[in-house]
C-alpha cells in the first residue's frame, strides 16, 4: 500500500515505493466519470506499446548504463561496456515481458470482476497512465465502477459492496499468481505477492 491516510502521493513516487518493496505488481484502483450519467461498469488498463517506446526514450536519456545490470534483489543490471543497442533492445524486451504479464493479471480480475459488477469493458485496454511505466513489474489499474452514475455511486459508497469488489480483486489477484507460478512452493506464501 502506498499510503497509510487520505493524502496525494505523485505518481513517480507510487512506483519508486513499489520498486523499493520489490512487489511483484502494481495494482492501482480507482473510480471513474464520465459526463453521460448512464455510463457504468468496471474496466482495466495497462500499459500501452506507445508509453513502452516513450518510457525507453526517456531511460536511455536519462541514465542508460543503469537500465540494466546484473541481477540484485530480483532487479536486472548490466556491466556499462554493454553495447547501447543491446541495452535498449533488452529494455524493450523487459517492458513487453511486464506488458504480457499485466495483461494476464488484468484477464484474471476481470474473470472475477464480472460476477460482482457489470463490465464497462470486457477486456484489458492498453493506455499511457503514468502509473503503469515501469519494466520492473507488471502494473494495471482498475476502475472499479462510475462515482457519476447515481446507482454505481451509491453501490460504491457501501461498505459491503466495496469488501465485495475489493474480495473480486483479490480472487483475481490470487488466481494469477497460482496459475502462473513456476514453484508451486510459493502457494504456501502467498502473503509474499501482496
Amino acid at each position: 500500500m502506498t499510503r497509510k491516510k487520505n493524502n496525494y502521493i505523485s505518481i513517480s513516487k507510487r512506483t519508486k515505493i513499489a520498486k523499493k518493496n520489490n512487489v511483484n505488481a502494481l495494482i492501482s484502483i480507482h473510480t471513474n466519470s464520465s459526463k453521460n450519467s448512464k455510463m457504468s461498469g468496471s474496466s482495466i488498463w495497462l500499459l500501452s506499446k506507445q508509453r513502452i517506446n516513450s518510457e525507453i526514450v526517456h531511460w536511455s536519456k536519462k541514465n542508460i548504463n543503469d537500465i540494466i545490470k546484473f541481477k540484485k534483489n530480483r532487479q536486472y543490471f548490466f556491466k556499462k561496456n554493454i553495447d547501447p543497442y543491446l541495452k535498449l533492445a533488452l529494455l524493450d524486451f523487459k517492458f513487453n515481458y511486464v506488458q504480457k504479464l499485466g495483461y494476464m493479471l488484468a484477464k484474471n480480475v476481470i474473470r472475477e470482476l464480472k460476477n460482482v459488477n457489470s463490465l464497462y469493458q470486457s477486456h484489458p485496454k492498453h493506455a499511457n497512465f503514468g502509473i503503469l511505466k515501469s519494466p520492473n513489474f507488471p502494473s494495471i489499474l482498475i476502475e472499479i465502477g462510475f462515482i457519476s452514475n447515481k446507482l454505481e455511486e451509491k453501490k460504491l459508497n457501501n461498505k459491503s459492496y466495496q469488501k465485495i469488489i475489493v474480495n473480486s480483486i483479490y480472487c483475481g489477484i490470487k488466481k494469477h499468481f497460482f496459475n502462473n507460478s513456476v514453484d508451486k512452493r510459493s502457494k504456501n506464501n502467498l502473503e509474499i505477492y501482496y
